[in-house]
């Protein structure tokens, strides 16, 4: 059975703890927050159910988000949901889920970035013709459609 895919918007409450695994992989770990509002019988707004979940991404993924996000940023994540079982020193059996990503972005619903402001520069692992669009004096061509 595949795990199921899930998207979550939530924000960020601590910085992204970047690790490196003993062969050299990237491991980005982090916890989201996220929580529903409804009006009460006064008619104000409150907070209502509330999400804890923490996210781990791995490679090159877990080195952009590591350096690009931090907390309190507004994130949506893509990803797998897996249960973690344990067992605690005293007996107690625990578990948890996490969230495995897919995608990490920071989501523009209540900011926006100016052009110009930021820079969006190509992996240094990409090459150079893996961009579709690029073709020669940096000219982008029509799509074939």
């Amino acid at each position: 059975m595949v795990l199921p895919h899930v998207t979550i918007e939530g924000r960020m409450v601590a910085d992204p703890e970047l690790r490196f695994a003993p062969s050299g992989t990237a491991v980005a770990k982090f916890r989201l927050v996220a929580s529903s509002r409804k009006k009460n019988d006064a008619g104000e707004w409150v907070d209502d159910r509330v999400l804890w979940i923490n996210v781990t991404s791995f490679k090159q993924l877990a080195e952009h988000v590591a350096e690009s996000l931090g907390k309190g940023d507004l994130v949506v994540c893509t990803g797998r949901l897996q249960t973690d079982e344990w067992t605690t020193d005293s007996g107690e059996k625990r578990s948890q889920t996490a969230l495995i990503a897919d995608a990490v972005a920071a989501s523009l619903q209540f900011r926006t970035i100016k052009h110009g402001e930021g820079q969006v520069a190509r992996s240094s692992g990409a090459p150079a013709d893996a961009d579709p669009w690029a073709s020669g004096g940096g000219q982008a061509e029509e799509p074939p459609f």
